[in-house]
């Protein structure tokens, strides 16, 4: 008595192809139990409900009764962020953070926009940070020899070490930590010298992303560390340093280059920066190049030495510039550039790169006149702190006792030495 709805056209045509199609999909008798009584099946499968029922109660999520605040927390409006003021601790800096948090729980990190220096930027391992807090795998308790310990039984570990060697003012005892800016912390180190005058601290970092002082120590007797002036700086010569992604201040001197790379008209096209680069592995500042030159790590040195013998006509380094396999017409026109550009350009070396390299660059940018205007130096407090390879040594003559190890994963990436 109505419309008669078909699947297929073999369906409305009632093929015997059809017919036989349906007969497989729904066998006869199979709406039926043969053999089964109807009651006893119901009873078998109520009965496996029941002990399934019992056996799985304890899998239940744990109901927990989530009450208002009788007496609403002080300065927390629900649905909106609170920020905090923080910071990423780095080897030897930090990255200025604004911390969003909803209801307590950090959701989102930003630069901060009060440093000027940053002007509110971050870095990506800054953004994703966040998601540690969040890491499945964190601790969340102290353990000893798989069990967990509590935070008086840990003060107690410690409070034991302390009381072992405050006798003998800490002989055979030796601290591994990472290098760090805190100024806490130092005032934490010199504290335990004094009590422990003897023990070992020692640091280790198993990347270097700052210049070694002992190039600066060797061209200026001081301690002192380069600070790049990027946005002063016409021509620009990065020698294996990926000044934009990977060396400390990154994120200062990207912006500080970028002010250098804007121009506001055709006609101010000339006032824009130009970037030579020289390197092995193509990075984001090769990226950025107007002259780049792929060069084995190895060949930095020779690659220095012959733009000091172009710049300042050094006979010396004539020498460490045999068999440098370089187009020569590379060298010279870089030579010639910085050259014309005296006092406004710039040459750095990335912090890999051995002392000696280092010290050739701060010879061309003195040359040139760059101290003082493109290139400023810092005063940095030398550190104190022994070598791992010191402590190897000192662990292997049975000098020391007990190692404590704070942060850092020695087994994983110290030299094989």
């Amino acid at each position: 008595s109505g419309p008669k709805y078909w699947r297929s056209l073999d369906e409305l045509a009632a093929s015997p192809g059809f017919q036989a199609q349906l007969e497989r999909e729904f066998p006869a008798g199979a709406a039926e139990m043969n053999g089964v009584d109807r009651r006893q099946f119901m009873k078998i499968m109520a009965a496996s409900f029941a002990l399934g029922g019992i056996g799985l109660a304890g899998c239940r999520r744990p109901e927990q009764n989530i009450l208002p605040f009788g007496k609403s927390v002080e300065g927390i409006i629900p649905g909106l962020p609170q920020y905090y003021a923080t910071a990423m601790p780095l080897r030897k800096s930090a990255i200025p953070l604004l911390a969003e948090t909803h209801q307590g729980r950090p959701t989102k990190l930003e630069g901060n926009p009060t440093y000027a220096p940053h002007g509110g930027a971050s870095t990506l391992l800054a953004q994703a940070s966040i998601l540690d807090l969040y890491d499945p795998d964190r601790a969340t308790a102290h353990t000893k020899g798989g069990s967990v310990l509590t935070a008086a039984a840990v003060n107690e570990v410690l409070a034991g070490i302390s009381k072992n060697f405050s006798g003998n003012n800490g002989a055979g005892l030796a601290f591994l930590g990472e290098e760090s800016a805190s100024p806490t912390r130092a005032r934490l180190i010199k504290k335990l010298r004094r009590k422990l005058p003897k023990a070992v601290w020692a640091e280790f970092e198993p990347v270097a992303d700052e210049a070694p002082l002992p190039a600066a120590q060797a061209s200026f007797g001081a301690s002192v560390k380069p600070l790049y002036r990027f946005a002063q700086a016409k021509r620009i010569v990065s020698l294996d340093a990926d000044f934009l992604s990977a060396e400390s201040g990154s994120l200062y001197y990207a912006r500080e280059f970028a002010r250098g790379r804007k121009v506001a008209s055709k006609a101010d096209a000339d006032k824009m920066n130009r970037l030579y680069v020289a390197e092995s592995n193509f990075t984001l500042t090769g990226s950025m190049a107007d002259h780049r030159l792929r060069l084995a790590s190895s060949d930095i040195l020779a690659l220095a030495a012959a733009l000091a013998v172009k710049i300042t006509g050094n006979a010396a380094a004539a020498a460490l510039a045999e068999g440098l396999e370089v187009k020569p017409e590379w060298i010279a026109e870089c030579a010639a550039d910085l050259l014309d550009h005296r006092g406004e350009c710039l040459v750095l070396v990335g912090a890999h790169q051995p002392a000696q390299v280092h010290a050739i660059a701060y010879e061309i940018n003195a040359f040139l006149g760059n101290l003082g205007r493109t290139v400023d130096f810092v005063e940095v407090e030398p550190s104190t702190a022994a070598s791992i390879s010191d402590l190897a040594n000192a662990i292997k003559s049975g000098a020391v006792k007990t190692l404590v190890v704070l942060g850092g994963n020695p087994a994983y990436n110290a030299p094989a030495a």
